[in-house]
Parts: C-alpha cells; structure tokens; sequence
C-alpha cells in the first residue's frame, strides 16, 4: 500500500503559533510527500513566516486564497477544498487536515495513524486527542470522545472522495458532517488517546469565547441535534471551562435555532442517523443508573 500522504491547511492570522506548528510537522518521522497552505486573507505576518520555511522546506507550498473577509468557517472549508484541489496532482493514499492553530504532539503522530489505516482496510477518518493549554500546561480536552474524531485529521483517500470533501457550512460543522457522511458510506471512524494535538487556541474562542459558546448551540441545532441528548450534553458540560455559563449560552443557542423554527442545514436522512448515534451514546451515559438501558 502506498504509504505516501500530503497536508493541506487554511490558514488566517495566525503568527502566534504557525512557526512552532510548522516546526512539529517538520519533526515528524514521515513527512508529507508536499504540504499545501492556503492563507485565507491573512493580515498579519502569517503568509511571510510560512514562505521563510517554505524555502528550505520545498514541499511546503502556500498560496493565496485571496481576501475573504473576517474569520469564519465557511471560508475556512472552501480553503480547505481549494488546497485539496491542488493536492490532486499528487499520488498518495492518505490526506490529513493540519489546522493551522494545531500541532501534533509526537513525532510519529502521522506514521502511527497510517500504521491504522495499513491495519483496518475499513478505517476512513483517524486523529488522536486535542489537547488545551492551561495555566501554562497542556491538558486533554474534555470534550474529547473516543467515537469522534477531533482537530487535525487523517482520511483515506478514497473515503473523503467518495464523500465529496468539506461542505463549507455557516455555523460550523463540516468536519461533523464529514463524519456523518463518512459513516453513512460504511466506513469507520478511530480516534487514539495516545496520540496528542496540540491546540493554541481554546475550542470556541474565535470571535470570542460566549459568542463561539453560543454558536456551537446553533450549529447543534443546524444539524438536528436530538433536543434530549443536546440537554445532557450541556449538563455533562457545566464543570468544563468556562463552567456553567458556558453550557448555558449553548444551550440558548441551540434554542433559539428552534424557537425561530430553522430548519436543519443537512438532509433528514443524516438527520436521523445522527440521533439514532446520539441516542444511543445517550444511553451509554447512564447505563449505570437506568434498568431501562440495560434491556437496550
């Protein structure tokens, strides 16, 4: 099997951290067979750090998705589809999604994941575990879950084509919806605990942390989330950063997507699956408690 891969990453102002996220990718023990950045309309110094590693690294290409405005997720997917789309040129059997503001931990981070590719023919999506700084020291991310992937991703090359790629989406999501659509199609979905990402900025915080809190609600919502697993969810939540306010933001958004009476983003096919996935995760959570989940 061909063992070779290619990164591709959008990238928006993000001189604080893009030198030392370059500086882990170049440590790793398999390097890309090339790296397509996109600066999604930088206006700091992004573009200039990332064309200084370029020229002793000739497999780091960037290029310039033009200016799109402020920060958002859809222009941050159809960068993602732009770069993949120059990707095309290469042959390789794997692609992995470098955020920009993400680095792997270890040195084989990228060899171990495609050790589980070469072991499971059926594997379409791996990553390991996103982990946050806090206080000075880097921690595992709550809302990590051993059944979703999470940050900088891997897929087969055949499962992210069959799926058509990134789907840019306006409340978020498309790496969800990946996952959804990946699942869908019968392919399976691993993540590794042992495997460490490194995120330099909080999950949500773009834009600010209550305003993206109060986002990840309405992206629930876009998708369909089951009200009922949406409900424990934010509660399972409450002690996680920023506590309870945090939750609770989430929860609004997620109802005022409804109380407007919006309509999922994605078809009601997916919908359904994804509750039946939810609920079922829903009954995991309180096996312990519930007679009723036993007899499931």
């Amino acid at each position: 099997m061909n063992s070779q891969y290619v990164l591709i990453t959008a990238a928006k102002d993000e001189e604080a951290c893009i030198a030392e996220v370059i500086q882990l990718v170049l440590r790793q023990t398999v390097l890309p067979l090339a790296w397509l950045i996109m600066d999604d309309g930088s206006s700091d110094q992004t573009a200039e750090i990332i064309q200084k590693f370029a020229k002793d690294h000739p497999f780091i290409q960037i290029h310039s998705a033009g200016s799109r405005g402020g920060r958002n997720f859809g222009s941050q997917y159809k960068a993602l589809q732009a770069a993949y789309e120059l990707a095309r040129q290469f042959e390789f059997e794997f692609i992995g999604v470098q955020d920009a503001d993400q680095a792997p931990e270890q040195a084989d981070y990228y060899e171990s994941i495609m050790d589980e590719f070469h072991r499971n023919s059926l594997l379409g999506m791996a990553s390991g575990f996103v982990y946050e700084r806090s206080q000075g020291i880097w921690e595992c991310r709550p809302s990590n879950s051993k059944d979703s992937t999470a940050g900088s991703t891997m897929f087969r090359r055949a499962c992210f084509e069959q799926f058509g790629g990134y789907i840019p989406l306006e409340y978020g999501g498309s790496d969800w919806l990946a996952q959804i659509d990946a699942k869908i199609l019968g392919w399976e979905i691993l993540t590794r605990p042992d495997l460490h990402i490194l995120h330099y900025r909080p999950t949500s915080s773009a834009g600010g942390l209550w305003r993206g809190k109060f986002r990840d609600g309405m992206m629930d919502a876009s998708f369909g989330s089951h009200p009922v697993f949406e409900f424990f969810k934010c509660c399972r939540r409450v002690t996680n950063a920023p506590f309870f306010m945090g939750s609770v933001l989430t929860f609004a958004g997620y109802l005022c997507w409804n109380i407007n009476g919006r309509k999922p983003v994605i078809s009601e096919e997916k919908v359904q699956f994804l509750r039946k996935n939810q609920l079922a995760k829903l009954r995991r959570w309180v096996w312990p408690f519930s007679s009723i989940a036993r007899q499931t």
